[in-house]
């Protein structure tokens, strides 16, 4: 457990710590970093002491807590996603979404009021669809194993568009894509919204894996942003050592 979490400090806080003094005003600092932690099975066994730790040297970011790492597209909307506001309806055995507010800055207090349905309804896909437009936050983190997929449909026709752990090793290019100019419009307005964090009107995007690649849109997001994407497989129980360990 030391092990993890002591990498997990390494690797992600020098990260949030130039994401937090990225173009932020003193008075607006402590609301600079949101942190996406993917709460499915999988991660389950080490997100504990990674949170731990980000809460530990970063206070103030806000952390949302939700299960699973999917982006669904629906025609040629983002699920979730947009100005919608959808009603939160948490599972019978307890909330999919975090409510912890009071661990939250005012600004993640609004957005968990807001769109915690939202979130529980279109998992990462339509957090980033909203965040992406949030100026208050100098930094988008998103901590997953990536084990989801990106899948988009058309009405009458079925998946269009699928982007899943296994092929992400593949070209780009070998991915089959049968979308319509209009059904990727959602994919350039999230690139668009990402490369305006250059100039500081908009957040960068950092993404942190425990084992896959990210998705590709999320990785050329993040490019496009001025972050990264980071492969930190020891933080898994069952990853690989560290050298000379």
């Amino acid at each position: 457990m030391r092990r993890f979490a002591a990498f997990a400090l390494l690797v992600l806080l020098p990260v949030l710590a130039s994401a937090q003094a990225v173009g932020a005003a003193p008075e607006a600092a402590s609301s600079r970093v949101a942190v996406y932690l993917d709460c499915s099975d999988s991660m389950a066994p080490y997100l504990p002491a990674v949170e731990a730790e980000v809460r530990k040297q970063f206070p103030d970011a806000d952390v949302f807590s939700v299960p699973a790492i999917k982006v669904w597209v629906d025609g040629v909307a983002v699920r979730g996603g947009g100005p919608s506001v959808l009603p939160h309806r948490p599972a019978a055995t307890g909330p999919r979404v975090s409510t912890d507010a009071s661990r939250m800055t005012p600004v993640g207090r609004e957005l968990l009021t807001r769109y915690a349905g939202n979130f529980e309804t279109g998992s990462v896909g339509a957090w980033v669809d909203i965040l992406r437009r949030e100026k208050r936050y100098a930094a988008l983190v998103i901590f997953s194993d990536f084990n989801d997929q990106v899948l988009q449909t058309r009405a009458g026709a079925g998946q269009v568009y699928v982007d899943d752990a296994a092929q992400r090793a593949l070209p780009e290019a070998e991915v089959a894509d049968a979308r319509t100019v209009a059904e990727k419009v959602w994919e350039d307005a999230w690139v668009g919204s990402f490369e305006s964090a250059k100039v500081g009107q908009g957040p960068a995007l950092y993404l942190f894996s425990t084992r896959h690649p990210a998705a590709r849109v999320l990785q050329k997001c993040a490019e496009v942003s001025g972050g990264k994407f980071t492969l930190v497989d020891r933080l898994r129980p069952d990853g690989p050592q560290r050298p000379g360990n």
